[in-house]
């Protein structure tokens, strides 16, 4: 027996040891979670472990990863003690985690609803310590009264050891983009005939590359993760057959008790090829009138949204984000919550925001509705946890779904009078440049 899987037993005759006290108090069907300090554990690597488990355990599923933007937040679930179809308002020590499709009417993806949230049925943590460099790895045993000890028990013995993380080698066979490179010219134009009556719509394209094996959902996490690290990470399985996975740097909003912090990102260029281009981009991002007021749609989309809520809001002064190939336009949204405000509000009034959809919201969605080729299913939807005290969702930009040999990959575009054909096709090849890059397509 190796080090790694002697360690790994470890933790799990610990834990089952945890359980078993844990009842003699609350007995069978706590009404209660079980909180666990434990040694580090790499989480990437141990739901990956998973891959063959799942097979006899189907109890493991779903398995999801989550990262939040300021990565002092990560964790790692297996299974589901309930499953619900619409928004939670969690209390006490209930966690739910989730999302909701870029549009609620019409088709859906497979395993992935309009609305899907699950209460995690194991959750392993790792939080980082604020102004420390150290890391508490903990386990979170979610009870409802009414899923037993010994459901967690069996669950946690079924657990196989942590899996090592590989790099990508799978071949590629085919690509194909819909709307093609003509049937995207004529979105857009027809995009910019409507413009009286749509200031802004979002069109946006899919991206289908298969290999000639399986493609590793984790491996290509861990990869991602590593190449985008300012951006929430997050990847959902529900199945065995299907997987969503996004490194994307939109927060919806995170909600702290009645204070919710959000943002108007909108308005994309390249990065420099050198230090003084990219300088010379990210002043022409500051800078460009068509770029600010496609942000500024955003801004008051989202005040006005809030203030309806009967929120007090504030702005911050524009800032440049800048990820690994592209940057954006971004201005911090801080607002104060009435006391009776939930986090349904919240996803119902600001999403899909003006950056995924367009603006007036009802007519932009129909358009895509109506024009887009493809299906959006999660992507441009919201995804995030929803706690009593704090929740933390992200736009589903910069995603992909993953199934088998085949990955979707997805990217967007806002149409304003001014914007270009060719250059909007550009600034979608740019956003899925990195994961073009980790599959060695490029």
């Amino acid at each position: 027996m190796n080090q790694d899987t002697y360690q790994f037993q470890l933790i799990q005759e610990e834990l089952i040891q945890q359980l078993q006290s844990f009842s003699i108090v609350h007995g069978q069907y706590p009404d209660r979670n079980l909180n666990v300090v434990i040694n580090a554990i790499p989480l990437l690597p141990l739901l990956k472990g998973q891959n063959i488990a799942i097979q006899q355990d189907p109890n493991l599923l779903p398995r999801i990863y989550w990262q939040n933007k300021e990565q002092n937040r990560t964790l790692a679930s297996f299974g589901a003690i309930e499953k619900l179809d619409h928004i939670p308002k969690a209390t006490n020590d209930e966690f739910y985690l989730g999302g909701l499709a870029f549009q609620q009417q019409g088709e859906q993806w497979q395993d992935f609803p309009a609305t899907l949230f699950i209460r995690p049925l194991i959750v392993f943590q790792v939080l980082q310590q604020e102004q420390q460099q150290q890391q508490e790895y903990k386990v979170i045993f979610h009870f409802n009264g009414r899923n037993s000890i010994q459901d967690s028990i069996n669950t946690l013995k079924s657990l196989n050891i942590p899996r090592p993380l590989v790099p990508f080698t799978p071949q590629l066979l085919a690509r194909q983009d819909t709307p093609n490179k003509e049937q995207w010219a004529g979105l857009v134009e027809l995009a910019i005939e409507y413009k009286a009556l749509l200031p802004k719509v979002v069109l946006s394209r899919q991206t289908e590359i298969c290999f000639d094996a399986p493609i590793d959902t984790w491996d290509m996490m861990a990869l991602w993760q590593q190449a985008n690290p300012n951006s929430f990470h997050y990847l959902l399985q529900f199945s065995s057959q299907h997987s969503f996975m996004s490194c994307s740097p939109e927060r919806l909003f995170l909600r702290q008790y009645q204070q919710i912090t959000t943002e108007a990102l909108a308005g994309t260029v390249n990065r420099g090829r050198n230090q003084r281009e990219d300088d010379l981009l990210l002043q022409s991002l500051l800078n460009d009138k068509k770029i600010d007021r496609e942000n500024h749609i955003v801004q008051e989309f989202i005040i006005a949204n809030l203030k309806q809520l009967k929120a007090q809001v504030t702005c911050s002064p524009a800032h440049v984000m800048q990820l690994q190939n592209v940057q954006h336009l971004c201005v911090p949204i801080k607002a104060q919550l009435t006391k009776n405000t939930q986090d349904s509000h919240l996803l119902h009034k600001l999403h899909p925001t003006p950056a995924v959809g367009g603006i007036p919201k009802l007519p932009a969605l129909q358009f895509i509705n109506d024009n887009e080729p493809y299906n959006r299913g999660w992507y441009a939807g919201a995804v995030g946890c929803i706690s009593e005290h704090e929740s933390d969702f992200s736009v589903a930009i910069r995603s992909a779904l993953i199934s088998e040999n085949c990955i979707k990959l997805f990217a967007g575009a806002g149409i304003v009078t001014g914007s270009i054909a060719e250059q909007e096709w550009q600034e979608l090849d740019n956003k899925i440049q990195t994961i073009l890059t980790i599959l060695g397509t490029q």
